[in-house]
């Protein structure tokens, strides 16, 4: 029986079922160096070349053009690292970015790096055609907090793009000049404790760190999860379309009863241009900590503050970013154990909690 309940709207899932059945399987074949040239390597390097087809044509890129790390903030670092190693190329990136990626770019402007945050308007759209040529962007496909989808902008000469793909459920949707990208396979229902890196053939990455060898990438990761990776991901795409189909529903019918329900609500982003897995919304003069613990009271989980803050309950910057107000921020991620049943039970708790 899947772990996750109709009640649970918070943020994580756990592993796809299919990739679990196989997860003992893939630890036994997983522990030898798939360098040396024993049959037990060899037979460990053909599944994992196998698994990098599998994941790379899945994600609409070449396998070359793959690596693998063990942790996803070493992602981040890795691929936009790579792009700032040129200080006199303008750094763009938006006021919805993840505060790793403005880690990274106060980083560049202390090294006398320029530096330009784009803002979002009300509905958390990034206009990214008001970048330049000879620029370096980074790009967030989808906010994982508000599905905020952003459009593609249009390539300018000498651009190296970041894209950030954490969040988009629509795996292949990427600037066609991407200079590096990153996924995250507990999008997909994949392991955690795994990150993949996208480095364009095109160029412009370069490896941050020393120089010792070939490799574009140090540090290991586990082969196992590597596996189980491509297997998650494979059949999270074979129940895609019923899936999309039905968390659509369930965003549109909460959205509808958060507005008809409770007063001065705000709910983030226009439906027609967000990733309906995710849905933020704001409630006036309310702690938001003591909604969420009595809407847990009652059995159900969901989310708020910050997704990415250094606390839980931080205050989105997100939404403060699109003209949200700092209390009563409030996060929950669709899945489709759920039902129509759940969602109204959900205001109905909610509407409990706030009186």
């Amino acid at each position: 029986m899947s772990p996750i309940t109709e009640r649970d709207f918070q943020s994580e899932e756990p592993l796809h079922p299919a990739a679990e059945a196989l997860l003992s399987e893939f630890f036994s074949k997983g522990w030898p160096d798939p360098s040396k040239i024993h049959q037990q390597s060899a037979r460990l390097r053909n599944l994992i070349a196998t698994a990098k087809e599998s994941i790379a044509s899945n994600l609409g890129v070449e396998s070359t053009e793959l690596e693998f790390v063990g942790e996803l903030g070493f992602g981040f670092q890795t691929a936009i690292a790579g792009l700032l190693h040129n200080r006199n190329k303008k750094f763009f990136l938006s006021a919805v970015d993840r505060q790793v990626v403005h880690a990274f770019a106060r980083e560049h402007q202390d090294l006398k790096g320029e530096l330009e945050i784009l803002q979002p308007d009300d509905l958390g759209v990034i206009d990214f055609d008001a970048t330049t040529a000879n620029s370096i962007v980074s790009w967030q496909s989808v906010n994982r907090e508000t599905g905020v989808r952003q459009e593609l902008a249009t390539p300018r000469e000498n651009q190296l793009v970041f894209a950030d793909m954490t969040a988009d459920t629509e795996l292949k949707r990427i600037p066609t000049n991407w200079s590096s990208a990153l996924w995250d396979p507990r999008l997909f229902r994949g392991p955690q404790g795994i990150a993949i890196i996208g480095i364009s053939n095109r160029g412009g990455w370069k490896n941050p760190g020393p120089q010792i060898d070939k490799r574009r990438v140090y540090g290991s990761y586990s082969k196992p999860l590597l596996l189980a990776c491509a297997v998650a991901l494979e059949n999270w795409l074979a129940e895609k379309a019923d899936r999309d189909r039905k968390l659509s529903e369930l965003n549109d019918l909460t959205r509808k009863l958060l507005v008809e329900s409770i007063p001065g609500v705000r709910v983030a982003g226009d439906p027609s241009k967000c990733d309906a897995r995710y849905l933020a919304f704001s409630i006036p003069n309310v702690i938001a900590e003591e909604v969420l613990r009595k809407v847990e009271q009652s059995g159900f989980l969901i989310d708020a503050g910050s997704a990415c803050g250094g606390g839980a309950m931080e205050p989105s910057h997100v939404l403060t970013a699109m003209g949200f107000g700092i209390d009563g921020n409030f996060r929950v991620t669709f899945k489709t154990e759920q039902s129509q049943d759940s969602v109204k039970e959900l205001i109905s708790v909610l509407l409990n909690a706030l009186n």
